[in-house]
């Protein structure tokens, strides 16, 4: 059975590279704690909160339609498909971390009830189960055919490594020797290998990140979407877990590219949330934000990122600016229809 050595581990991580990541994530961090100020602050976590649910489902292939989003989100309906009611589980599971994440203890009962959470209103028997078969992480290629990518521990193996794993976490949680942040990701690392559950092991994942992410003190996801960064480099996630997990069975894995990756989407989203801080603080028109917006950007963006970084100023004021703007020639349209993009001239 895998030995868990998590101290040792998170003690080998302190390479020049991920010291100058989680020096940049205490710098940002730093410059962030301002965003309690924001006007709408509502609004802004609204927006993580539905990125989050809907990309970290996404990327445990399940998916909504446009319309089951804004029947979900928009117009407050109740959820009929079974993706509709696995993302509402997912946005009740992040509100319960919400509510308890001060006092909370970490331990195999509550990873259990956010599992739970996820699947209650759909098939409650579902949820905080452990597996009973063998499973696997599998990515799917291009032909659609699925390549293996790891075999986890067996389902005989589940409750002895968690408990060990997460009693290690928990002693080292007060180990001033120990960074949590290299802590909380070489967890995860060591939580996917072990794939408790038959499905939904990817989302409770960051679910569990988001939960320890705020309990010591890095509540970035509440106002940008780690899922979302995580989304746009899922190529770069599987790399970074094939990687890791290489050699995990028998203790020779190396955790290094995984918490990179991690660390790298964790400053990522600091980065985002202090442009969202500067642009929304600037003095000016809706359109000079704008502008300025569709100016800073390297690749063309959607309305609704536009949106999404000015979140307190409506869609209809952004829609007539940007109309403003396109015909001032001062942006063009790269694309037309439901999903237009803009970008700078």
């Amino acid at each position: 059975m895998k030995m868990f050595d998590l101290k040792g581990a998170v003690l080998s991580l302190t390479t020049p590279t991920i010291v100058a990541l989680l020096n940049s994530i205490e710098l940002y961090r730093g410059k962030t704690m301002t965003v309690k100020n924001l006007k709408k602050l509502d609004a802004l976590k609204d927006i993580a909160r539905r990125s989050n649910a809907i990309t970290s489902n996404y990327l445990g292939n399940v998916f909504l339609s446009d319309n089951e989003e804004k029947d979900l989100f928009e117009k407050g309906k109740p959820a009929e498909t079974f993706s509709q009611h696995v993302v509402k589980g997912y946005c009740e599971a992040l509100a319960l971390i919400d509510q308890v994440y001060k006092f909370q203890p970490f331990d195999r009962s509550f990873i259990s009830t956010l599992h739970f959470y996820m699947y209650r209103g759909y098939n409650p028997e579902i949820g905080g189960n452990y597996k009973d078969t063998q499973n696997y992480i599998q990515e799917m290629m291009p032909d659609g055919s699925y390549r293996t990518i790891f075999v986890p521990a067996a389902p005989e193996e589940v409750v002895p490594l968690l408990d060990n794993l997460i009693y290690q976490f928990n002693m080292l949680s007060v180990d001033e020797e120990v960074n949590k942040l290299l802590l909380i990701s070489a967890f995860l690392l060591d939580f996917m290998c072990i794939h408790p559950y038959n499905h939904g092991n990817g989302r409770l994942s960051r679910l569990i990140l988001n939960f320890l992410l705020k309990k010591y003190g890095y509540t970035i996801d509440d106002y940008y979407s780690i899922s979302y960064i995580i989304k746009l480099r899922i190529g770069e996630y599987i790399d970074a877990f094939e990687g890791s997990a290489r050699g995990w069975e028998d203790n020779s894995n190396d955790y290094t590219v995984y918490v990179s990756f991690l660390l790298k989407s964790i400053l990522e989203g600091y980065r985002k949330l202090d442009y969202i801080l500067e642009v929304n603080s600037l003095e000016g028109t809706a359109e000079e934000k704008i502008l300025k917006v569709i100016t800073d950007s390297a690749t063309p963006i959607t309305k609704q990122v536009v949106q999404n970084i000015l979140y307190s100023t409506s869609p209809a004021t952004i829609e007539k600016a940007l109309a403003s703007l396109l015909r001032a020639n001062k942006i063009q349209l790269i694309t037309k229809g439901r999903y237009s993009k803009y970008f700078r001239i």
